[in-house]
């Protein structure tokens, strides 16, 4: 087997071929696809970031409401805070702000406290899931809705708070409480589009 080498035509002298075509030519000639016109072009919808944020916010309510279907008690609140913590995440990159997992796990776990305090109807319905067959079915029917509620209310609370300027390291549990517990019964009462 023998290798052989391409020999290389000149590019200057009397053998070389002139070529006269401009960059915009090449490229034109290159791609296949007609050129639009630009009355054709039509822009996408700008979005500002606190809508692209509780886009993130909705699309992770799904995933809340299905650890709130687990039929171990327990389990189903560590999910939920699981989720809600990757959403943090996400709202965190969305804003740019460091995401901080633990201030983040004591600020979500401080903000479901709120929710257990007022109405008892997390931990009630987790708990729900002890009694055979009955307590399973009444613990799956209410904490779904719960766990949902809680993700929306703990993402519009910390919308706003990234909104001005705040990141996980100056964020303060106890001074958006009425606002968290506010949103989430507007959730939880369907007083919100959460599509």
């Amino acid at each position: 087997m023998t290798i052989t080498r391409a020999k290389k035509k000149p590019t200057t002298g009397p053998r070389a071929g002139k070529v006269e075509i401009t960059p915009e030519q090449f490229i034109r000639e290159a791609d296949p696809r007609p050129t639009p016109s630009p009355e054709l072009v039509v822009a996408a919808p700008i979005t500002s970031r606190d809508e692209r944020a509780l886009t993130v916010v909705k699309s992770y309510l799904p995933w809340a409401a299905g650890a709130g279907i687990l039929p171990l008690p327990g389990i189903d609140l560590a999910a939920i805070i699981g989720v809600q913590l990757r959403m943090l995440a996400k709202l965190a990159e969305e804003y740019g702000v460091p995401f901080k997992e633990q201030a983040a796990k004591s600020i979500a776990a401080a903000l479901m406290a709120t929710v257990v305090q007022s109405a008892l109807t997390g931990s009630l319905a987790s708990a729900l899931k002890f009694v055979p067959v009955v307590g399973t079915l009444l613990g799956i029917a209410v904490l779904p809705a719960v766990a949902a509620a809680a993700t929306f209310a703990i993402g519009k609370v910390f919308i706003t708070h990234f909104e001005t300027g705040g990141t996980f390291l100056d964020f303060d549990p106890q001074k958006v409480q009425d606002y968290f517990r506010v949103e989430f019964e507007k959730a939880r009462t369907g007083g919100v589009d959460r599509t």
